[in-house]
């Protein structure tokens, strides 16, 4: 919802919709977009062939060069580029797209800046100097329900210009109107969202941070980035297992090296890791990179300690044994 609102925002400061409804406009992400993002451009009548999604770097990135060429030749076309969605920890491996250089190019030409932050921007509590660039978004979003260890469901979109958001949203179509010295005189909060009536989801978010106190979010952030460190060096040190990706946050995808020609890599991990499902001591999702498939950790439980990641790779090889042995 956070991500949908957000390009309807874009959309609505770039190329507003007529009396016949949307226009076509041009949005740009990485090939490792979340799912969300072609969802929103159907939703909202963009339409998915105006993504564009752009190749990454080697550390799965969106690459500015490719960026910047796709743009252009789409200025060419007589096309109408209205913003940029740079991912601020990538679903599958974590990774976070150069948001600094993304937030430069964006001022140039003159395009709509959308972070989804929705797994990865709250780390930036713990590790900052990891997330250059963030403050220079228009609109972000955020799952208090992973970084911020939330029950379901908790979003959050944060945004620059709340003229922006009601002329979006505001059904009465006074988001010219100059804002009152106090924010609340006046406001209602559905002209600043899609949503009406809604339950009060933020009070558990709240009381979370009242109760704790945001340093307990950093030390618990910062443990599971260590956490992810940390396998990595095992997954490093044993030469039956290789990491698939960089690890730039808590994600860790991984593979268990085929011995033979013959063995079919991506049926094998697949196998592996139903076993490790049906073994029951650790949990472990799965990524698709580069058409391949493979294992993946992603820490974001606070209650997860260091004897828990010392299970992974034993429990991972034990699995590959009972595979490869036909059991």
């Amino acid at each position: 919802m956070a991500n949908l609102m957000a390009l309807a925002m874009a959309r609505e400061a770039h190329l507003p919709a007529n009396a016949s409804g949307a226009r076509p406009g041009v949005v740009y992400a990485s090939s490792e977009v979340h799912m969300s993002i072609p969802k929103a451009m159907a939703v909202l009548g963009l339409g998915r062939d105006n993504l564009r999604l752009i190749p990454t770097d080697e550390g799965l990135r969106l690459s500015v060069p490719h960026l910047h060429e796709a743009i252009a030749a789409d200025r060419a076309r007589g096309l109408t580029p209205i913003a940029v969605v740079a991912t601020s920890g990538t679903v599958n491996t974590g990774s976070i797209d150069p948001l600094a250089d993304i937030a430069a190019l964006c001022r140039e030409r003159g395009l709509w800046m959308h972070i989804d932050g929705a797994y990865g921007a709250l780390a930036a509590l713990a590790v900052p100097e990891r997330f250059a660039g963030l403050d220079a978004a228009d609109s972000l979003s955020l799952d208090p329900h992973k970084w911020l260890y939330q029950p379901l469901d908790c979003g959050v979109l944060l945004f620059r210009d709340p003229a922006a958001a009601r002329r979006a949203f505001a059904y009465s179509g006074d988001y010219a109107k100059p804002l009152a010295e106090d924010p609340l005189e006046g406001f209602a909060f559905f002209e600043e969202s899609l949503e009406l009536s809604r339950r009060f989801r933020a009070l558990k978010l709240w009381l979370s941070l009242r109760y704790h106190g945001l340093d307990a979010f950093r030390r618990a952030i910062r443990a599971d980035l260590l956490h992810a460190a940390l396998l990595a060096q095992q997954i490093a040190a044993d030469d039956r297992l290789e990491l698939a990706a960089p690890v730039s946050l808590g994600a860790v995808c991984f593979r268990y090296r085929p011995q033979g020609a013959a063995v079919n890599g991506d049926r094998l991990n697949a196998a592996i890791l139903q076993r490790v499902i049906e073994r029951g001591r650790v949990y472990l999702s799965n990524a698709t990179l580069g058409g391949g498939f493979a294992l993946r950790a992603c820490f974001v439980n606070h209650r997860t300690t260091e004897a828990d990641v010392a299970q992974i790779v034993p429990e991972v090889l034990a699995a590959a044994q009972e595979v490869l042995a036909g059991r």
